[in-house]
């Protein structure tokens, strides 16, 4: 079985804390993907990008792969498709917080993701990775 998450900011996202503590959990490979445009990172920021993330996945005694794609791709295009290459049981996606008037709006590519992914989604909450138990 294997838990998918996109990397939307960086190592130290809440959705990738919650995909390892899933992945540890319940014994699964956790597929990272770190899709950026190229137009707005140079090659060194993204080489840093991927040292940052294997430092982190290596030390979680987990097994994982990293899907690395640099594009103009929408990552919740690119998600679906990872998650459909490699028959993932579930995606995991931070949602950012909560406005001030209480309102949960869904933006377009998490709206996608829940359409087009052939899985589970779990969105978490930007700030609740911490709660979670072991």
């Amino acid at each position: 079985m294997t838990v998918v998450v996109p990397l939307i900011r960086d190592a130290n996202d809440d959705a990738l804390s919650t995909a390892i503590k899933i992945a540890r959990q319940q014994d699964m490979t956790l597929v990272a993907i770190l899709s950026r445009p190229v137009s707005e990172f140079d090659q060194i920021s993204i080489d840093e990008e991927i040292d940052a993330l294997s430092d982190r996945l290596d030390r979680e005694d987990i097994a994982y792969s990293m899907e690395v794609r640099l594009g103009e791709d929408e990552l919740g295009v690119a998600t679906a498709e990872v998650a459909a290459d490699v028959d993932a049981s579930l995606v995991v996606v931070s949602l950012a917080k909560r406005p001030a008037n209480g309102k949960l709006l869904l933006g377009s590519q998490i709206q996608r993701l829940l359409v087009d992914t052939p899985c589970s989604v779990l969105v978490v909450p930007e700030g609740t990775a911490s709660t979670l138990r072991e």
